[in-house]
C-alpha cells in the first residue's frame, strides 16, 4: 500500500469519526438523555450536567482527531520521521490521558453527588483502561518516531 493511499484512509477514517462523534454530541447522547428523563422524570435535574460533561469530554477527542489529520498528511508526503510529526503524536497521547482522568473524576463526581449509577462508573473505569493503553502505545510510538528524525537528519548530515 502507498504512502498516499495510507494517508487518505487514515484521513478518510477522521472525516469518519468526526461526523460519528458530531452525530452522538449533537442527537444521540441528548436524545438518549431526554429518553431517560421521560422515563425516570425524578432524575430530570440530572440531564444539562451529564450533557455538558459529555460535551466537556468530547472536545479532547475533536482535538485529537485534528492532530490524526495532520499525521495523515505527514504520511501522504512521507514526512513522517519529524520531530514535528513526533510532537503532534505526543500531543495526542496527552489529550487522550488528560480526558481519560477527566472522563474518570467526573463520573466518580457524579456518583457521589447520587447523579449517575455505579455501573456508568465500571463502565467508565473498563473504557479509561483502553484509552490509558492507546495514549501509553501514542506515547511510545511518539518517543520513537523523535529517534528516527534525530537518526535521519544524522544521516541526511552524512549525505
Amino acid at each position: 500500500m502507498s504512502s498516499k493511499t495510507l494517508g487518505n484512509l487514515m484521513k478518510g477514517s477522521v472525516f469518519a469519526a468526526a461526523v460519528c462523534g458530531l452525530f452522538l454530541c449533537v442527537f444521540a447522547v441528548p436524545s438518549f438523555g431526554n429518553s431517560m428523563i421521560q422515563a425516570n422524570p425524578e432524575c430530570s435535574g440530572w440531564f444539562w450536567p451529564w450533557l455538558i460533561f459529555a460535551w466537556l469530554f468530547s472536545l479532547p477527542c475533536f482535538a485529537i482527531l485534528v492532530f490524526v489529520w495532520k499525521v495523515s498528511d505527514a504520511v501522504i508526503h512521507e514526512t513522517v520521521f519529524t520531530v514535528k510529526t513526533a510532537k503532534w503524536v505526543k500531543t495526542g497521547a496527552v489529550l487522550l490521558l488528560s480526558d481519560t482522568v477527566f472522563l474518570f473524576v467526573g463520573n466518580v463526581v457524579l456518583v457521589l453527588l447520587n447523579m449517575s449509577h455505579p455501573g456508568v462508573l465500571l463502565l467508565s473505569v473498563i473504557g479509561a483502561i483502553f484509552a490509558v493503553a492507546l495514549s501509553l502505545l501514542a506515547a511510545a510510538l511518539s518517543r520513537y518516531l523523535t529517534k528516527a528524525a534525530v537518526l535521519q537528519e544524522e544521516s541526511e548530515g552524512m549525505l
